[in-house]
């Protein structure tokens, strides 16, 4: 009896460790899956970031639960951004760690750089979901000229959800990468979410446009209804050279 309730304790330690903490993103099995998809070395075009793996430090945690019952984990200190060239455009997936991934599948045009579809996967446990879902219409994630004071709103649908979202570019500054400071332009983009997933999330984005890369991005998302997550990541550019 006495082992059967060490080893039921022992478990539950176990199941608490694990669901404080996120899985870092594993650099090389990211490169592999770059290689896989046909990724290569190679020159950005305007509007295209230089394809490959890229390094973000990030500080943050999140907290999700169904219902009740609700689990906290911090994030780990690193994150990862993988660009992978496609027909008129570009895939973006920020691996926040192995159990919060998104994904954007991203067109560029003369007006700019347009969100076709998303991806977010989130797993507390290994419990979670893999969503994925189409835009209607295409969203403008930036124009092609990043004014200060420029302002556009975007109301689309996510599948069946409705969003709506407003982006201000607040300032010119710079970010330090590799004992350099880079110039960027600040960028905030509001959305609110309805339907079965109602929530605001808020992207604060150092964006370059000079190379096409967030520099530093600041991410505070709410999601509330029947399963709810809360999550804060603060992430800067480590290298503006990719591994491929």
């Amino acid at each position: 009896m006495l082992l059967v309730l060490l080893a039921a304790v022992g478990a539950g330690l176990w199941f608490w460790h694990q669901a404080r903490s996120s899985t870092p993103a594993n650099q090389d099995t990211a490169v592999r899956e770059f290689r896989a998809a046909g990724g290569e070395a190679g020159r950005a075009r305007p509007g295209v970031p230089a394809p490959g793996v890229y390094t973000f430090r990030q500080s943050g945690s999140e907290r999700g639960g169904i219902g009740p019952v609700h689990l906290s984990r911090d994030l780990p200190g690193t994150a990862l951004y993988v660009v992978t060239p496609a027909s008129g455009g570009f895939r973006e997936q920020l691996d926040l760690s192995e159990e919060h991934i998104e994904g954007v599948r991203l067109r560029v045009d003369g007006a700019g750089t347009h969100e076709i579809s998303r991806r977010t996967k989130v797993t507390f446990l290994g419990v979670g979901q893999d969503d994925r879902r189409t835009l209607h219409p295409s969203v403008l994630r930036f124009p092609r000229r990043l004014a200060v004071g420029r302002t556009w709103t975007e109301r689309y649908a996510a599948g069946t959800i409705p969003v709506t979202s407003r982006s201000t570019v607040l300032r010119a500054d710079a970010v330090e990468v590799e004992g350099h400071r880079v110039p960027a332009v600040v960028v905030t983009t509001v959305a609110d979410t309805g339907g079965t997933h109602p929530g605001r999330r808020t992207d604060t984005i150092w964006w370059s446009p000079a190379r096409s890369l967030p520099l530093r991005w600041v991410i505070d998302m709410r999601v509330t209804g029947v399963a709810s997550l809360r999550t804060h990541a603060d992430l800067t550019l480590e290298s503006l050279t990719p591994r491929v």
